[in-house]
């Protein structure tokens, strides 16, 4: 990492911005900040306009992206208004009946972003920094552990990272039965949040995996079709089907002890999950060469759809201007056809004033065949 960086500030991305990657650690983020915030402050920059637009940008990134909770909600959701746009909820905050009905939206399937509470961020720096008032069980490799969390509570794990395990890489998955909702952690040597995925509802279970492989990858995030049609109810769903893919790269863990949490989600009810952590071999080739193939397609398709996407709304405007069209078209032309036969019995009734009182009709007197005989 360059020792004099230089903001972005034509980008849009937080990251871009900063010029970190989206994997970096928080310290990482505000080593990058410190630097930057440097070299474009105001004082340092008395009368530039230009730096002043620069440390501002800069001060909102990392506003965002050095809050775990903030970072999460702008990993899944993207760019808002302002920073304060990526809280979530605190459940601890929430009283019985404000929990009921997150409860309840959440079974109808509306997506209500939680955050990680103060206390178990916290207990997870202890853990990092070697403080002894949290433990971490150990996780064997290929052992699946069960348990129960409570909500707003986190169990501990550790992982004891081997060298023979960086060449095939290694999954940790975390999966439960019961359609709750957790998330599952992991932490950087100094305690801060590195990674954070919520479980995403599969076939016949809640499941969250981290990824650490030596081939690049993708994740794509949980597809909430409600959360579409509350913001984008007039674009079809095809449309967003890839909208959580992100492109992931090569992800490896380094040979040192690492820290993990599983965090209970719920509004009310424990989480029962299973756990396990997973080195990969030479089986899994076959497994490797197939993804390699799909997540690229998947990625172009996804590009593919966002072009697609308004080629379709322009054409779908078109055709709602010209159904509307059609519409008054159809109203005007049976008006005037109306107008039309209402003009031409007019002109008839006007050419027959002249000859109202000259109107023939049959005698009465008359008789026989056609007049020539009376009887």
């Amino acid at each position: 990492m360059s020792s004099s960086p230089v903001a972005n500030v034509n980008a849009t991305d937080f990251y871009e911005i900063l010029g970190v990657q989206k994997n970096a650690t928080e310290q990482e983020v505000k080593n990058v900040y410190r630097k930057l915030a440097l070299k474009y402050h105001p004082d340092r920059n008395p009368g530039n306009n230009e730096a002043q637009e620069t440390f501002k940008k800069i001060s909102i990134a990392y506003t965002v992206l050095s809050d775990p909770n903030k970072r999460r909600q702008y990993d899944l959701y993207g760019v808002k208004e302002n920073a304060n746009d990526f809280d979530g909820v605190d459940l601890s905050e929430l009283g019985g009946m404000g929990r009921f009905f997150g409860a309840m939206f959440s079974k109808l399937g509306v997506p209500i972003p939680t955050v990680i509470g103060p206390k178990v961020l916290g207990q997870a720096r202890d853990l990092c920094t070697g403080k002894d008032e949290t433990s971490a069980r150990s996780l064997q490799p290929g052992v699946w552990v069960s348990d129960a969390v409570s909500t707003q509570d986190a169990h501990f794990y550790r992982i004891q990272m081997r060298p023979e395990w960086q060449q095939n890489g290694v999954i940790i998955r975390c999966k439960t039965f019961t359609g709750s909702k957790f998330k599952l952690v992991l932490f950087d040597k100094e305690g801060g949040v590195r990674m954070i995925r919520e479980g995403q509802k599969k076939k016949s279970s809640v499941t969250a995996e981290f990824y650490f492989v030596p081939f690049p990858r993708v994740h794509i995030g949980e597809f909430i079709p409600m959360k579409f049609y509350l913001e984008d109810k007039d674009t079809p769903l095809t449309f967003h089907y890839l909208d959580a893919l992100e492109s992931e790269g090569c992800n490896s863990l380094e040979v040192r002890d690492h820290f993990l949490c599983v965090y209970g989600d719920n509004f009310f009810q424990s989480v029962k999950y299973k756990l396990q952590f997973l080195p990969l071999n030479d089986k899994c080739r076959e497994a490797i060469n197939e993804i390699s193939q799909l997540e690229p397609s998947l990625t172009q398709k996804r590009t593919e759809m966002s072009i697609f996407q308004k080629e379709y709304m322009d054409i779908k405007k078109k055709y709602e201007e010209n159904k509307e069209r059609l519409k008054r078209e159809d109203e005007g032309i049976l008006k005037q056809l109306q107008s039309r036969d209402e003009a031409y019995e007019k002109l008839h009734q006007a050419a027959m004033e002249d000859y109202a009182d000259r109107t023939v009709t049959p005698s009465k007197s008359s008789g026989g065949l056609f007049g020539f005989f009376k009887s």
